[in-house]
């Protein structure tokens, strides 16, 4: 039994052939390439910020052989729109051919009958017009896609026989509901759609969004949209203290940690207030001095040697607390010695002496992003987190830290504000 060569035809990117259409038309052309040129995102996107610098990521979204692609952001709900420029290489071409869009879980975009416009000799330009996918974004869901792959199909029999021509990614953020506008240090970066969504991609309740975003900070390790560890107090002595820094060098103080767990909230469009605590000692005084200082776990006490104020006689003194290389405290003497205690992202032992911290309270529980623990209550935080109390004087040159370890000896106070 022999086979019609009519179903044997097929059409083949890269070889010249004959095409024949089934209602007897034939045309006669080398066909060599087609591939998508450059590529844009449109309908309800959001901006997104560099992590660096701050500048919004301009467009197309996806350019041919570019070294980065953009990324593209949406807010459930809405549908993605695209629109594209093909390049087609045809000794002998058609007037015009058949484009289509395949996108991930049924998001294609329409067959569309397009003309051919010439760029040269045998090479054309395709116009593929801005067009919604076939599927919306389901409404309150989170979601994150690395990639939004789009297969760029096209047809020379209107639409009876497709071949692939090209494939183009890009990494697209959908947050539950429209983010919150940019205020302070709260900016719509990069990394914060892509922690916030990565973590909480299929997620569609605000409860279980914030929970998802948590588990970013649980095993003490927290990655930007490159996978690059963002480290708190990597160095002892950083001064970075707001997001922007955070992104920009990958290593920062506390304030950055909560900011970015609140940010990651904030940009999935889910409203807390009162969200923003500042604790330190509460004001007491002991030995005439004020107590302020406290040591987040682990240390370790030997023999106390301070003389003169028994409620706090442990003692170290120190000239420069921490010099370079900025990885050690430095005291002359120690009746108290910092261990490896609660690790920080990407930091074994950071930083662990402090007069303030700041962390973050959603719907009655304390988030501590910079450790990635949790506490019921601010009474509690001492009695779980914290090795001691103490205050500190100079004299002279010499700066003379008291301890104790008795955790009743004081408590926390807390200042509450909206970030």
């Amino acid at each position: 039994m022999k086979t019609n060569p009519l179903v044997k035809l097929k059409l083949i990117i890269g070889i010249c052939i004959i095409l024949m259409d089934f209602e007897g038309y034939s045309q006669n052309f080398n066909y060599a390439s087609a591939s998508v040129e450059n590529l844009t995102f449109s309908g309800e996107t959001l901006p997104i910020r560099r992590d660096v610098g701050g500048s919004f990521y301009g467009t197309p979204h996806w350019i041919s052989d570019a070294e980065e692609q953009m990324p593209v952001a949406y807010v459930s709900g809405n549908a993605a729109r695209v629109n594209a420029y093909l390049n087609f290489t045809c000794e002998n071409a058609p007037d015009s051919i058949m484009v289509r869009g395949i996108g991930p879980e049924g998001m294609n975009f329409q067959p569309r009958k397009l003309p051919l416009t010439a760029t040269g000799d045998d090479s054309y330009s395709i116009y593929y017009p801005s067009t919604e996918a076939d599927v919306l974004f389901t409404e309150n869901v989170s979601r994150f896609f690395k990639p939004f792959s789009i297969g760029w199909d096209i047809s020379f029999d209107n639409g009876g026989t497709w071949r692939n021509a090209d494939t183009t990614k890009n990494t697209v953020y959908v947050t539950h509901k429209s983010p919150q506008a940019e205020a302070g240090h709260f900016k719509w970066y990069r990394s914060v759609y892509d922690i916030s969504c990565r973590n909480a991609n299929e997620e569609s309740s605000e409860t279980a969004i914030i929970a998802a975003v948590w588990n970013e900070f649980g095993d003490q390790v927290v990655l930007n949209y490159k996978g690059d560890s963002l480290q708190y107090y990597g160095t002892k002595n950083t001064s970075n203290t707001n997001l922007g820094a955070l992104l920009t060098y990958k290593n920062a103080q506390c304030y950055t940690f909560a900011q970015l767990f609140l940010s990651l909230i904030k940009i999935q469009g889910i409203i807390r207030t009162n969200n923003y605590v500042y604790i330190t000692p509460v004001y007491s005084t002991s030995c005439g001095y004020s107590v302020n200082r406290f040591l987040v776990k682990n240390w370790s006490f030997a023999a106390p040697t301070g003389e003169g104020c028994p409620a706090y006689p442990y003692e170290n003194t120190y000239t420069t607390l921490i010099p370079y290389p900025y990885t050690d405290y430095s005291f002359i003497t120690a009746d108290v010695t910092d261990g490896m205690g609660i690790p920080g992202p990407s930091s074994p032992n950071p930083s662990s002496y402090f007069n303030n911290h700041q962390i973050a309270l959603i719907d009655g529980v304390y988030y501590d992003a910079c450790y990635g623990v949790s506490f019921d209550s601010v009474e509690d935080i001492p009695f779980e987190a914290f090795d001691g109390w103490g205050f500190r004087y100079n004299s002279g040159g010499v700066t003379h830290a008291r301890f104790t370890n008795d955790m009743g000896a004081t408590e926390l106070s807390q200042s509450i504000t909206t970030f």
